[in-house]
């Protein structure tokens, strides 16, 4: 009796142990068939250009097709890897301005759904990136800012420099005016 007690237990604790691991197995499975925007990024800067064209091509048809009731979540998958791709330096089509705008529109009130299905993990590296481009665009508009600063000072600066060549050319001129009268004067008297 204390035997078949005790193989019931192990029985039992062996089950639950298989069911366990099972149930890791499926968790890693499914964890595995999707890379994390993270990995997609790291991939992106790997690619060659005639790959990251491709890819763009692959995401925008993505985004072409009429949606259904499951496709939405790969909508605004292909809307998030589009926005990495915006997002790349290297990338054929980077603009940090259209990431911005399109990470505003998947940020919306109205498009919320984009981000409601990810990790937070995923959630913090979108987040990385919202303040990355944020930090990216206030620097290029500082920059701009200087840019025309600098032009506004150079052109006032040349409109100085100008006006200095225009008097002393009058001085020039006047000087050979006054050199003439006195070659006229000279001429006059001989």
């Amino acid at each position: 009796m204390a035997n078949l007690q005790r193989f019931s237990s192990v029985m039992i604790v062996l089950s639950i142990v298989v069911l366990l691991l099972s149930g890791c197995q499926l968790m890693t499975k499914h964890d595995n068939s999707s890379t994390s925007y993270g990995e997609y990024y790291l991939t992106l800067q790997q690619l060659d250009q005639q790959q990251l064209t491709d890819e763009i091509s692959k995401q925008k048809k993505a985004l072409e097709k009429p949606t259904k009731k499951n496709s939405q979540m790969h909508y605004h998958e292909a809307q998030i890897k589009l926005l990495l791709l915006y997002s790349l330096p290297t990338s054929p089509i980077y603009n940090a301005l259209n990431a911005k705008v399109l990470l505003n529109e998947l940020n919306s009130e109205d498009n919320n759904a984009a981000f409601a299905n990810i990790s937070p993990s995923e959630q913090a590296f979108i987040s990385l990136l919202r303040d990355q481009l944020n930090q990216y665009l206030l620097m290029r508009s500082r920059l701009l800012a200087q840019q025309q600063e600098l032009q506004q000072s150079q052109r006032q600066q040349a409109i100085k420099q100008q006006e200095t060549l225009i008097e002393q050319v009058k001085l020039l001129e006047q000087t050979i005016k006054q050199l003439k009268n006195i070659e006229q004067a000279i001429d006059k008297r001989d």
